[in-house]
């Protein structure tokens, strides 16, 4: 029977409709279908009704001209690091799996790009390309595990976005499978191209509901012959977030300027194996800034030093990073903060809104407010350097979460009141959508979703997530 939107849900792994459906492996057993059915958001999993493990695109084209045929919900999926729900499949859905499709298929040197299938893991790419002398800048924090389709799905960043740019900015041409099994490529393999609309860019960000992700060329970079880190700690949350500005009107572009919040850096206190932070950081730090610097050989040290000259009120604490072991040691510190923080709570919510950079002062203090009217914890640590905030909401106590949802609404109104956005990086999914007509309004909101039309007229692919109705 067909639900609401028209489509015709599967009823389970032995619905009679899968016999015609041919694909190099089709999922039906029921733990490994539970397995696909969610990712890191708090949005509750859906076991869908049966999987593909595509190793080509002729697996995904297949699979899409079944489910169109057939009417069936399909929700693309990659590692499932997704922090907003985008992979979450809608009930009695079809799920591809693009997970097995790991394959660098061609490294073009001398044009400055890879092209590679929608599988490979983030930091495995990156740690490639740089034994061949070249750089692929997007370092999401969870690059060890998640994947480059699902990268250019949700148009993911990281902490070197402040220079270099999120993912779609690496993203030339993709190899696209449309909803009723049509395979295009869309791109460019040069620096210049505007022949026609920039379906690229469309479908970047796009969270598998206009395409299935078959194929990605990336641009690549030269490697920086030389980078620098260091930790600076402020007095208070007030100067560190002063001191983003600074940076950029001392004529300094860091590569990266990553923020921990008085809130996030009491937690790691707490709960750090050895008894308190290390580095050397004492108590009278309130707020921690890791900043790193690149550029030609021997730039990186004068450039810190403008760095620091430029601030306004200058830095408690400074340690710069001598050797590859440490600055790996201060990174390492930044990207356990998310696990550390929400240690011994009973519930958390993690969102990323990002705001114009001057707001930075600004928005940073009033969450406070927003935590103390709402009985919560609120910490706000993230990619400062380019405004963009993993704002996490924390409660002790098992009714945190009503007061969540509310406190939440006061965020994302914050965010948009500045000018800024409900998600820099992490996508809209399932998580975020209650708050899409605020930031797009209605006639925007229309606009998006005749697109989606366009490209999907049945419906089919990830319904519920994004703009899809």
């Amino acid at each position: 029977m067909a639900d609401h939107q028209g489509l015709a849900p599967l009823r389970g792994p032995d619905d009679p409709r899968l016999a015609s459906l041919t694909v190099a492996e089709l999922v039906r057993d029921p733990a490994e279908l539970a397995a696909l059915g969610g990712d890191e958001s708090v949005i509750p999993g859906v076991t869908p009704g049966a999987a593909v493990r595509a190793r080509s695109v002729q697996d995904i084209s297949a699979a899409m001209a079944w489910a169109s045929q057939h009417g069936v919900p399909v929700t693309p999926r990659g590692a499932g690091s997704g922090k907003a729900g985008g992979c979450v499949p809608a009930q009695g859905a079809l799920v591809i799996s693009l997970a097995e499709m790991t394959s660098i298929a061609r490294v073009e040197r001398a044009h400055g790009y890879a092209e590679v299938e929608p599988g490979v893991i983030t930091g495995e790419f990156r740690d490639a390309m740089a034994d061949d002398g070249l750089f692929y800048p997007p370092d999401p924090a969870s690059l060890d595990w998640c994947t480059l389709g699902g990268n250019v799905a949700t148009n993911a960043g990281g902490p070197v976005a402040l220079k270099y740019g999120v993912t779609g900015r690496f993203v030339m041409g993709l190899t696209l499978v449309l909803a009723d099994g049509t395979v295009i490529e869309t791109g460019r393999r040069q620096p210049k191209d505007v022949a026609g609309y920039d379906l690229t860019s469309l479908v970047v960000g796009s969270e598998g509901t206009l395409a299935v992700i078959a194929g990605i060329r990336l641009a690549l970079l030269p490697v920086p012959r030389e980078v620098r880190t260091m930790l600076l700690g402020f007095g208070s949350l007030s100067e560190a977030a002063a001191a983003v500005v600074d940076a950029r009107a001392a004529g300094v572009l860091p590569r990266a300027m990553e923020l921990v919040d008085p809130v996030s850096l009491r937690r790691v206190r707490a709960g750090w194996d050895r008894g308190g932070l290390p580095f050397g950081v004492g108590d009278d730090v309130q707020a921690l800034l890791l900043t790193e610097v690149d550029g030609p050989q021997g730039s990186t040290e004068a450039a810190m030093d403008a760095l620091l000259a430029g601030l306004q009120v200058g830095p408690r604490f400074v340690r710069r990073a001598e050797t590859a072991q440490e600055r790996a040691e201060l990174w390492a510190t930044r990207r356990e903060l998310s696990k550390r923080v929400k240690a011994g709570m009973a519930g958390w919510v993690t969102e990323d809104i990002a705001v114009p950079l001057g707001s930075m002062p600004r928005v940073i203090a009033e969450l406070a407010g927003i935590g103390e009217r709402h009985d919560l914890q609120i910490a706000a640590y993230g990619h400062a350097g380019d405004g963009n905030l993993h704002v996490n909401v924390l409660w002790a106590q098992p009714d945190g979460a009503t007061r969540a949802g509310a406190a939440l609404d006061e965020v994302m109104a914050l965010a948009l009141g500045v000018g800024g956005t409900v998600t820099g990086e992490h996508g809209v999914g399932r998580a975020k959508r209650r708050w899409l007509p605020r930031q797009l309004g209605d006639p925007g909101l229309a606009l998006q979703r005749s697109l989606k039309t366009a490209w999907d007229p049945r419906g089919i692919l990830n319904p519920g997530v994004g703009i899809a109705p």
